[in-house]
């Protein structure tokens, strides 16, 4: 079922928190988008001017390596925020995001929020808590770096997976829907192949998570979730 632009928004972290009126007002000054499968929303290097919320479907957020390699960086499922930096900045796209499966957007530009934010200067100090959140979480994602070990990490990076992604079975288990690669996950943590693999293995052999159809599952979540913690 299709929702409106004010209630995509409200959903979303970014205006969690914010009175109706506000996902109200900035709905009406946006627009939906439709992407298929492997449809680029935009490359990187592109120009910034504006932000999207996700309706329905799923997005990877992709960079080139030195190389020419595509490093996955992000993905994003429903109820998410893409680009939001670029209400504050002029930087180009710092990554490409590109559609998984069918999805719908919504997209408000620079320009539109600043229309309304311009006659509603509350949203502003609401807009750096969000901001500062982000700020912290990135803080606390290159802390966990430097002091996690690899299986923390990793850890840390499919309960993320499994928070956007995951879909609960009959057994207990988390399913992650999106077929994950090892050199996927690597780049996510900054770690090699071959040391993901290794975890994953180890992990595979004690039964904490197991691979079926090419989707992980997250079979012990509570011992993942202390795996994560440092």
């Amino acid at each position: 079922m299709q929702s409106n632009a004010a209630e995509v928004f409200a959903r979303t972290r970014m205006f969690a928190g914010v009175p109706i009126g506000v996902s109200e007002a900035i709905g009406e000054r946006a627009q939906f988008l439709v992407l298929d499968p492997n449809d680029i929303l935009f490359n990187e290097g592109d120009e910034a001017n504006g932000f999207y919320a996700v309706e329905v479907g799923a997005l990877k957020a992709t960079r080139l390596s030195l190389d020419g390699m595509e490093q996955l960086i992000a993905l994003f499922s429903d109820g998410e925020i893409i680009g939001e930096m670029a209400i504050f900045d002029e930087f180009p796209r710092s990554a490409t995001i590109t559609a998984l499966k069918p999805t719908r957007v919504i997209f408000c530009s620079r320009e539109a929020f600043f229309d309304y934010a311009d006659k509603h200067p509350m949203i502003y100090r609401h807009m750096l808590k969000v901001m500062a959140g982000r700020l912290r979480a990135t803080n606390e994602s290159l802390a966990a770096r430097d002091f996690l070990a690899l299986p923390g990490q990793l850890a840390q990076a499919m309960l993320r997976l499994a928070d956007g992604f995951g879909r609960e079975m009959v057994t207990g288990a988390v399913r992650i829907e999106y077929k994950l690669t090892q050199s996927e996950l690597g780049a996510m943590i900054g770690a090699s192949r071959e040391n993901v693999s290794r975890v994953l293995n180890q992990w595979k052999r004690a039964g904490v998570i197991s691979r079926v159809d090419g989707y992980y599952h997250i079979n012990q979540h509570q011992k993942f979730r202390e795996i994560s913690e440092p």
